[in-house]
């Protein structure tokens, strides 16, 4: 008796498991963020509980699902209260407008949004809606430094 209960569990978390993986299989796909490697776990043995295992997955996949789920914690706050970004950064800040995919420095703050200047580049100053602007990762940090290393010519000894 107390088998065939456990069993009734072990089938309905799995099949709530399966559906929530081909639910974030779909969007995932959907959005251009696929993971392949998406799938469930066997049965807790103790509980019967199943988990869904996201796999391994390409870097960029994963930074697109980000930046998905950010667009959708956006447009959650947005729905609250008329329009909030989750991101508030200084004039000083270097910043990424994932609108236009570009990086600069805010320089501002004006009625329609974010003034940004290109960095570290010159170059034209634009607006840029601060729902789409998010701080830069670790790696674009470091690229957008390294355009500002010159390094030195190597000279090679005659001799």
């Amino acid at each position: 008796m107390a088998n065939t209960k456990l069993r009734k569990i072990v089938r309905e978390h799995r099949r709530q498991a399966r559906e929530a993986c081909e639910a974030l299989r779909e969007i995932a796909e959907a959005v251009g963020c696929p993971l392949p490697s998406l799938t469930i776990d066997s049965a807790s043995p103790i509980t019967g509980e199943t988990l869904v295992d996201f796999g391994r997955a390409r870097p960029e996949a994963v930074r697109n699902l980000v930046d998905v789920l950010r667009a959708g914690l956006v447009a959650l706050a947005a729905e609250a209260s008329p329009v909030v970004a989750l991101f508030r950064p200084t004039v000083g800040d270097l910043v990424v407008d994932t609108k236009l995919g570009r990086v600069g420095e805010v320089t501002g703050v004006t009625d329609s949004g974010w003034t940004l200047t290109p960095w570290p580049v010159d170059g034209e100053t634009w607006t840029a809606d601060p729902l789409h602007v998010r701080a830069p990762t670790a790696n674009e940090r470091v690229r957008t430094h390294m355009v500002l290393v010159t390094p030195e010519p190597v000279h090679a000894k005659v001799g």
